[in-house]
């Protein structure tokens, strides 16, 4: 048994790492798994080095979902506990305003699947495996993985792959609208450190309140330009943007890094 259930890193400078490291289980997420997971996204989020956090597991697998045995036999005290113990989590990771990619290796399934899916920009080799077998032991697809279906494939798409306990792989999930990009199954990781890598390198500020504007869909018209005058404004203000554009004119790549140094 791994004595160490996630592990973190920092595998390029200001990428932190966090793996799911229960390879005896194909890195399935049960109690003690996901405490590590919440202290681990929570220490990589509070770093103010960190500026884009990698999600994946250990040994080529990303995470076969919750581990069903430990969800039999609960109180209702107990169930509610659980799921809100997840929720602590999928708020972290959600919420953090660094960008968050997942590189999924061999599969992720159910609550797997839900992590997958909250991060901003997902990687999948060619024939990993994704799945939302949810229905087929009698429960509701969790971890925010309706919203997010939703958000990615559609209302309508989302609905059958939850109806149809999809099984979907590589470059289907990429049609699917689920997958942001499919390479071999060898190259998933280090794609996703090269991603996380220069996702860091973008202005802090601007990529926040973009993800926060994302995130906010569906709104009114009248208020997604109430919010993009708040947020323009701000960054027309902000270190970030005279970086930017003195960049652009003297014709080199912007240091966004030392410019946001203690204003995160």
């Amino acid at each position: 048994m791994s004595k160490n259930r996630v592990l973190i890193d920092t595998p390029a400078p200001h990428v932190a790492r966090v793996l799911i490291n229960r390879p005896e289980a194909k890195n399935a997420i049960d109690h003690d798994t996901r405490q590590a997971l919440i202290a681990a996204v929570r220490k990589a989020l509070a770093d103010d080095s960190n500026r884009a956090l990698l999600l994946g597991g250990t040994e080529g697998v990303f995470c076969a979902g919750g581990d069903l045995a430990s969800m039999r036999g609960m109180t209702p005290e107990q169930a509610r506990s659980r799921m809100q113990n997840g929720h602590e989590l999928v708020k972290l990771v959600w919420n953090a305003d660094i960008p968050v990619i997942a590189a999924v290796e061999k599969f992720a399934i159910g609550a797997g699947a839900g992590l997958a899916l909250l991060s901003d920009y997902l990687i999948v080799g060619d024939t990993a495996l994704m799945s939302f077998p949810f229905l087929q032991f009698g429960l509701v697809p969790d971890w925010a993985s309706t919203q997010n279906l939703v958000r990615k494939s559609g209302w309508g798409q989302a609905r059958r792959l939850v109806l149809d306990k999809a099984r979907l792989k590589g470059q289907k999930l990429a049609d699917a609208g689920i997958a942001d990009l499919v390479v071999a199954d060898s190259d998933v990781m280090q794609t996703a450190i090269d991603k996380a890598t220069a996702y860091a390198l973008y202005p802090q500020l601007a990529f926040r309140l973009f993800k926060a504007r994302m995130q906010a869909y569906p709104e009114s018209f009248t208020a997604a330009l109430r919010a993009e005058e708040d947020d323009q404004t701000a960054c027309f203000l902000s270190n970030e943007f005279e970086e930017g554009l003195t960049a652009f004119q003297e014709k080199r790549p912007a240091d966004f890094i030392s410019v946001t140094k203690g204003e995160k």
